[in-house]
């Protein structure tokens, strides 16, 4: 690019200097290049996908369960084979613009060293976001934050300094592609020994575009290396077609880089059961945008202005592709039985099963004989065998809120129950909930189960609190990254049944291992254990997306949870809101079902896990409870209401206890739009953001409303997490070290150590 007014040669030199020549150019034609760099430092700056975590992939890499010098020197390789790719694409794109090149030694190394602007911008901001995250979040000494910074460092480096080597050998200028020197005019012919095919394309695609996009960018100084500057020779006297030749030679040359980038990425796929090539996730989504640069460049500059419309078909037929058999891979529950004939999922089926008085009538009577059994357990008498108090039933509602509201419901009655000295659990009769808290508190009532059968088991020990908040979002975003992305072509067998693995596998082999296996178990190997009140009862109610109804996961016949009630005068007709799972999947073997499967359904937030599909026609999908009762507390009150009258008159009172991730809204936003994205984007935007305070409003008025039906009192206990503030802990599948030491903090906060000398007294 010329501007014909200047004459001045400082002027000259400064403005038509390589490196400054390439940015304005990339910001002219190579949009969707500088688009991958902002979708990076957008992640590294924490400002895209903070809610999801996804930052952490980048700044807290896992490997081999550990953040240290080979976590990083991973992520730094992966991020120089990025970084070469944005160099190839962008050499391809651009290189016939600049002429001098093809007489330069080493060209596509001169071309690196002066397209640097990007990469070397992003690579000082995310050092400084490695080292500011590892010192003000993972709280890590000097030493440590220094050798994960060099590990990083070095990672690019040998891939940068690698690949380099190759191409240092592998690019040729136009003295050693046509034997003659710099100075020859003589026109000779290539001699380069290429694939017929693949040279007659390129050279056709040259000759397209040198009619269709004559330009050429003037240069007059450029960088020989990153401290060198240089003057760039003129290149009137050669021939053009030769110049031409000398970059269809160098353009081959990327075609390895493609293929070892895309035979890595199946490679790693295709082993990624084995613990050592389990690479972080941060650096499958380097080598994912490696291969989409390389891919879209290629397509750009074969295709030129039909690229759009070919990436158009492309989507469309991917779009076709994924609906048949063999790429659309559905996400299934474990345990279930998908090969016999699936269950009827109609209104007609859910009408029955809401009517049928037998099945309430029965499972309200074995569900009396399990309060009764709990009954006697608290029921305290003194020596002369005299009723000394009835006990309080405490229902536990636990909100969702990926892995800090696991670790903030398990800490919260692992320390609550230490200073009730055991009575905490002891009186809990029923677990409600959605998402991460439901799996803090299954975890919890694990412990509490094999404490009573093993004594070497302390359900106060610090570790049980390490191992809830181990880290689960790195090996599920890289099985997403390096297998559900694509084909899933790897399997695994359950009995007779067979399953894909995928993200959700990933998911559920995780929170196994983190646990030490304790909850690798089916749903029914707690049927005996709830019955006899060893433990709670748990209700798992997940979100049935085809209609919005719960499905009721429980190792107890529950059919009163989705009957109609009988006992009062309103006749109106009310819709089956509920599916019971034990019965409903009775011959798809319900009691089979991983427990982990099922704490998954519950926890299925879009794009982080997959959603689940039941073995029924038509097929129900599921989705996290949290959409349509985020705290449970909408089955609490049911659950409440149906035994109402043995609860008043066997207890004095009930305790809810709310273990919520956030507070209660208590403060008035401005929601005036003051832009015209704003104006789109509020209606709409408005209504997501504030779901959880709407649930927040009907379940208050559930509990007004449940004070003028039962007999007794109802108190509601709130240990509250203070999630929302400066320094957010995010709702994803990971926590750092200081939002760990957050969460067991939050115990303390003033209003949180009130309810707990509430409920103290509440039980004494």
């Amino acid at each position: 690019m010329t501007i014909p007014f200047s004459k001045n040669k400082t002027f000259r030199r400064v403005y038509y200097f390589f490196p400054l020549q390439l940015l304005l150019l990339h910001l002219r034609n190579n949009q969707l290049l500088i688009l991958f760099w902002f979708l990076l430092m957008g992640f590294v700056c924490r400002m895209f996908g903070v809610k999801y975590g996804v930052p952490y992939l980048f700044l807290d890499p896992e490997y081999l369960g550990k953040v240290n010098y080979w976590s990083y020197f991973i992520l730094g390789f992966s991020c120089g084979g990025f970084i070469m790719a944005f160099h190839l694409a962008s050499y391809i794109a651009n290189s016939f613009r600049f002429h001098f090149l093809a007489t330069l030694s080493r060209p596509f190394y001169k071309y690196c060293v002066n397209n640097s602007f990007f990469p070397m911008l992003f690579i000082v901001v995310y050092l400084w976001q490695i080292i500011s995250f590892q010192y003000e979040n993972e709280m890590l000494e000097e030493k440590q934050i220094f050798l994960n910074s060099l590990g990083f460092v070095v990672g690019v480096a040998i891939f940068i300094l690698s690949s380099l080597s190759y191409f240092f050998t592998a690019n040729k200028d136009i003295s050693h592609l046509f034997g003659i020197s710099v100075t020859d005019k003589e026109e000779n012919k290539p001699k380069g020994r290429l694939a017929r095919p693949i040279r007659i394309m390129l050279k056709k695609n040259n000759e397209w575009r040198n009619k269709i996009e004559p330009d050429e960018w003037e240069v007059e100084t450029y960088l020989v290396n990153p401290v060198k500057l240089a003057l760039a020779r003129n290149t009137d006297h050669y021939d053009r077609n030769m110049l031409r030749g000398v970059f269809r030679q160098n353009h081959l040359t990327g075609v390895l880089f493609v293929v070892i980038a895309l035979v890595t990425f199946f490679f790693i796929g295709a082993f990624r059961e084995y613990p050592v090539f389990q690479i972080p996730a941060g650096a499958s989504i380097f080598l994912i945008l490696t291969m989409l640069v390389m891919i879209a460049s290629a397509i750009q500059a074969w295709l030129r202005k039909w690229a759009v419309t070919f990436l158009l078909f492309l989507v469309l037929l991917i779009n076709y592709l994924s609906g048949k058999d063999f790429f659309n891979h559905e996400n299934r529950a474990y345990g279930l039985n998908y090969k016999i004939e699936k269950a009827d999922f109609s209104f007609k089926r859910l009408e029955d099963f809401k009517n049928n008085k037998e099945n309430f009538e029965n499972d309200f009577s074995h569900t009396i004989s399990i309060l009764d059994k709990w009954r006697k357990k608290n029921t305290k008498v003194s020596a002369q065998n005299k009723l000394i108090k009835k006990p309080k039933l405490i229902i536990l509602s636990c909100s969702g809120g990926g892995l800090r509201s696991s670790a903030w419901t398990f800490y919260s009655m692992q320390h609550v129950d230490s200073i009730l000295q055991g009575e905490l659990l002891k009186h809990m009769q029923l677990i409600v909930g959605s998402s991460g808290g439901m799996l803090g508190s299954a975890y919890m009532r694990e412990l509490f189960l094999r404490q009573q059968t093993d004594s070497a088991i302390n359900i106060y020990s610090p570790e049980y609190y390490e191992n809830i908040t181990r880290d689960v979002l790195n090996p599920v975003a890289f099985s997403y990254m390096v297998n559900d992305l694509f084909i899933r072509f790897q399997k695994f067998e359950d009995g007779t049944n067979t399953y894909v693995k995928d993200r959700g596998y990933a998911f559920e082999k995780q929170i196994n291992e983190n646990s030490g296996q304790l909850m690798n178990k089916r749903l029914g190997n707690y049927t005996a254990f709830e019955n006899e009140a060893i433990i709670p009862m748990m209700f798992i109610t997940p979100t049935i997306i085809n209609d919005g109804r719960m499905i009721y996961i429980s190792s107890q016949p529950v059919s009163y949870m989705c009957a109609k009630n009988t006992d009062h005068k309103i006749t109106n007709a009310t819709l089956p809101d509920g599916i019971e799972f034990s019965r409903f999947f009775e011959k798809q073997a319900a009691d089979s079902l991983w427990f982990s499967s099922a704490l998954r359904m519950n926890c299925t937030f879009p794009y982080i896990s997959p959603v689940v599909t039941l073995p029924s026609e038509p097929a129900i999908e599921i989705m996290d409870a949290g959409f349509r009762d985020n705290y449970g507390m909408s089955i609490a009150i049911k659950y409440l209401y149906t035994f109402r009258n043995w609860i008043s008159t066997n207890t004095s009172g009930v305790i809810i206890i709310q273990t919520r991730d956030s507070y209660k809204k208590t403060t008035m936003e401005n929601t005036t739009a003051s832009s015209l994205l704003k104006i789109i984007s509020n209606p709409v935007g408005n209504i997501y953001s504030n779901m959880f305070n709407m649930q927040d409003f009907n379940h208050d008025q559930l509990v007004q409303y449940a004070g003028s039906w039962f007999d007794g009192p109802i108190d509601v206990i709130d240990l509250q997490l203070k999630s929302h503030d400066v320094s957010n802990i995010s709702m994803s599948w990971h926590l750092t070290s200081k939002e760990k030491v957050r969460i067991r903090e939050s115990v303390k906060l003033p209003e949180n150590q009130e309810a707990i000398r509430r409920l103290k007294k509440l039980l004494e």
